[in-house]
């Protein structure tokens, strides 16, 4: 009986483990994160990239513009998309969503990869592009500004969210 709770408490940390890091917004927008995964060749999770930014488009589940490969090597690739409703903010009582352009950057090891995510371009929900800039929402401290309340808190679930989808396909294409 021991031996169960002992496995069952190794398997519950790995799990866990074997998670990405969350991004957190910050006034530059989102730092590079450093993922662990399987043994697998670089070149495979580039192909699977490819086919998961694919069906992703395929299943329309952002919107309609698509996506495009750039910088692709053996064990590099930058997937450039978009998202519907990928942050709101409340201001004055009133609610704004807006949809990004964005760049994936990765790089690939043996047993883990680097992701750098980039906010390139924000849009009104009318697809009309906005002329501000991510840390346009922030002060010089470094603090959100007033008037664009859960504009962070919701996108950093929107590239969380990616990040997890992204992550779950090269953890189960094997």
């Amino acid at each position: 009986m021991l031996t169960r709770y002992s496995f069952l408490l190794i398997f519950i940390s790995l799990v866990a483990y074997a998670q990405p890091p969350k991004l957190k917004l910050g006034p530059g927008g989102f730092d590079a994160i450093d993922v662990k995964i399987p043994t697998s060749k670089p070149e495979k999770l580039v192909s699977v990239t490819k086919t998961w930014a694919v069906e992703r488009d395929r299943r329309n589940i952002d919107q309609e513009k698509g996506y495009d490969f750039t910088d692709v090597s053996d064990n590099t690739i930058t997937v450039t998309g978009f998202k519907k409703n990928a942050f709101f903010y409340n201001s004055l009582g009133e609610q704004f969503e807006h949809r990004i352009q964005y760049t994936m950057k990765f790089t690939f090891y043996e047993n883990r990869y680097t992701m750098l995510f980039t906010v390139t371009q924000i849009y009104t929900d009318n697809n009309v592009p906005v002329q501000s800039a991510l840390p346009d929402y922030f002060t010089g401290d470094g603090i959100l500004k007033e008037g664009y309340r859960n504009l962070d808190t919701s996108l950093e679930n929107t590239v969380n969210n990616l990040v997890q989808s992204h992550y779950d396909a090269l953890i189960n294409f094997r």
